[in-house]
């Protein structure tokens, strides 16, 4: 890719990854969200695919990358100052050139320990830098395992308030228009020794779930 359309493309590139990400819902919304089962993984699996498939069908999302959970390594990790052992694993990637953002995936219910999970291991993650290091923007997507959204948003907010790294500053809001697919929410995020960050949140409503396994 030339250095110009590398510009141009990084410019593009928060409209584009929401683009894409809406096109890829879109399409396994048509194929009414088969997944194996309603495993985290399993769920993000699909996710996976149907980015692949919207980033072929589309000549706006060419230089997109997509990749499947991959290796963080820190920049102390780099320079040999901290063990690659410890290293996360965001679920997915999407980058062009040596711009990208981390995608982390997580289910949702208001009963169990999802909700606490979504922050504490989700939202958490960034705002602590393991994800999304230097970073101004980051992707979540909550795989809703309930038939409505009731309850939802206020359950996670509720753990992102008590929060000891967070509080009401980071909760999320609704983002506006509706979303067919279940809700999108952002939040912004004040991090002590990086960059702030702004999350979109993609919450996805597959429906009732059979178990609720950790």
């Amino acid at each position: 890719m030339s250095k110009s359309l590398q510009q141009l493309a990084e410019r593009r590139f928060p409209e584009m990854i929401e683009d894409l990400m809406l096109v890829a819902l879109g399409s396994w919304a048509d194929h009414d969200w088969h997944t194996f089962d309603r495993q985290e993984v399993n769920c993000t699996a699909q996710l996976y695919r149907w980015l692949r498939i919207a980033k072929r069908g589309s000549p706006q999302f060419v230089y997109l990358n997509v990749e499947l959970e991959y290796l963080n390594l820190t920049p102390a990790m780099l320079a040999g100052e901290e063990s690659v052992v410890n290293a996360q694993r965001p679920d997915l990637s999407i980058s062009i050139g040596e711009t990208g953002i981390h995608v982390e995936c997580k289910r949702l219910l208001t009963s169990g320990p999802w909700c606490h999970h979504y922050v504490h291991k989700g939202i958490q993650r960034f705002v602590s830098s393991s994800y999304g290091a230097n970073e101004q923007q980051g992707m979540m997507v909550g795989y809703i395992q309930q038939a409505t959204l009731d309850g939802l948003l206020g359950s996670v907010n509720g753990f992102v308030e008590a929060h000891p790294m967070m509080g009401s500053g980071h909760q999320l809001a609704t983002a506006q228009p509706p979303a067919s697919y279940g809700s999108r929410h952002r939040s912004h995020h004040v991090r002590t020794s990086d960059v702030p960050i702004d999350l979109s949140h993609y919450w996805v409503l597959l429906g009732e779930s059979l178990t609720q396994a950790d």
